[in-house]
């Protein structure tokens, strides 16, 4: 039922967006609504329109209770509440219902429906949408998409389409004082109540110390926890490079999920690596084409559709990896369509592919927190990049701090950040040379017998670095 809302304005243009609906979405938009929600012009068309085009319902209430759980949020007084729309039977007060995905059997304290506040009711019937509280402790056991039943009478399968929710981004998160940790520890905690679509497990890092490893729906969903987490429980984070899930399948037939890089599992272990795809959709207006098209080809991106909808719209179709849109293609995409370009996607299955570790080597010693998962063409680029992105970063020590990139035990790239140096032969004037190459060999030796013992503190900038590393 299509409705063209905002006709108000007097850069409205009403058949233009009747010919986009039919060229994009495909639908008849010849009759299509004309509405403003600001000064109330088709409102009462539409109202009348979901009467008439709309069917009603077409549950029963003498068959099995089947309820659809819309949606759920945690209250600090009634726990969680749940938004369900019955489908067959009917809910009652103080009746015992089962959440079907997690298993567990409830008692209905308090039902009603919004008209348009909350209203305690007696019951709801089938097609009827309503709210439920069941003293829910855990905001994770009401699954969006789940099927709620009669814990005595239980219908026979639940309703068709329901997924659990699966992080594809994965990042660590670690406090800068690692005396908050636990202050980290009870935020995530309390933040999971209102949030139940991001997991998080223990980590420990030799650079950052103690933090967590979180699963997050995409990088929208992680910045907007990450935020969170800084803003409400007023803390002070430092997060990795964001990574995804790939699987690998070992030669021995096992098939490993891997979301962390510093797991990864030896390469002589390793038949193939597979990565998540993505179909991606990008709307862009017809100038930007071009580069749009350059920037899908490099990230190894596959064409499948080109379509022009109307005289101001492309619609481009990719497959692509999701670890490449992960770094910085959103904001390229941004640049390249000075901002007019929108960017869809969906996830596509697995696909092999030729992938390494990538490792950094701060004077020998591998960095984990800022190891990544990449290609092999690519790996000797971001390598390089990598390496000279640190040297700016890392601050110049007594000693001299060699940073390489590494693919197992091979070096790819190598910079060296110099020494702090003395002019120790500043005050030596005049007399035999062996003077002052004896001041010079004793400084040698000190730093010598410095960088054995020195340890070189990276600043929390440099593990953002490689998320702009090109």
């Amino acid at each position: 039922m299509p409705v063209i809302n905002k006709i108000d304005l007097p850069s409205a243009d009403p058949e233009g967006v009747r010919r986009q609906i039919e060229e994009v979405i495909g639908i008849d938009a010849s009759g299509a609504i004309l509405a403003s929600a600001k000064d109330g012009r088709g409102i009462d068309a539409i109202l009348e329109a979901v009467v008439a085009r709309i069917p009603a319902p077409q549950g029963s209430s003498a068959k099995p209770l089947k309820v659809l759980l819309l949606d759920s949020w945690y209250d600090s007084y009634r726990g969680v509440v749940l938004l369900v729309r019955v489908v067959d039977g009917t809910l009652r007060q103080k009746q015992k219902i089962r959440l079907w995905a997690a298993g567990r059997d409830y008692e209905i304290v308090s039902l009603g429906a919004f008209a348009p506040f909350a209203t305690e009711v007696g019951e709801l019937g089938p097609g009827e949408v309503g709210f439920i509280t069941a003293a829910i402790k855990e905001v994770a056991d009401a699954r969006v998409g789940d099927t709620i039943t009669e814990a005595s009478k239980p219908c026979d399968a639940p309703l068709p389409g329901f997924q659990p929710a699966k992080p594809m981004v994965f990042a660590g998160i670690f406090p800068t004082d690692p005396a908050r940790y636990e202050d980290l520890r009870d935020a995530l905690d309390k933040l999971r109540l209102n949030d139940a679509s991001f997991s998080r497990e223990p980590e420990v890092s030799a650079a950052l110390g103690f933090g967590f490893r979180c699963g997050f729906l995409g990088l929208l969903h992680m910045e907007i926890v990450q935020e969170r987490l800084e803003r409400e429980y007023n803390l002070d984070l430092v997060t990795t490079a964001p990574t995804v899930r790939f699987r690998i399948v070992l030669r021995n037939g096992d098939v490993v999920d891997l979301d962390n890089p510093a797991k990864f599992p030896v390469e002589g272990e390793i038949d193939h690596i597979e990565e998540p795809m993505i179909a991606a959709v990008i709307h862009t207006p017809p100038e930007f084409v071009g580069g749009l098209l350059k920037l899908c080809q490099e990230r190894r991106g596959t064409q499948t559709g080109l379509n022009y909808a109307g005289e101001k719209r492309v619609i481009i179709r990719y497959d692509l990896p999701l670890t490449e849109v992960v770094f910085g293609f959103y904001d390229r995409m941004k640049s390249v369509s000075r901002g007019y370009a929108s960017l869809d996607y969906e996830p596509k299955g697995y696909q092999p592919a030729d992938l390494v570790r990538l490792d950094l080597l701060v004077n020998g010693d591998r960095v984990d927190s800022l190891s990544a998962v990449v290609h092999r063409e690519t790996s000797y680029i971001k390598g390089r990049d990598l390496c000279i992105k640190m040297k700016e970063l890392i601050p110049m020590q007594q000693f001299e701090v060699a940073i390489q990139a590494a693919l197992g035990s091979r070096v790819i790239a190598k910079t060296v950040v110099k020494a702090l140096r003395k002019n120790v032969t500043a005050k030596c004037y005049g007399g035999d040379i062996t003077r002052k190459r004896k001041l010079l060999e004793k400084q040698k030796e000190g730093k010598k017998r410095m960088k054995q013992v020195g340890n070189v503190e990276i600043p929390q900038e440099a593990f953002l670095a490689i998320l702009k590393v090109e």
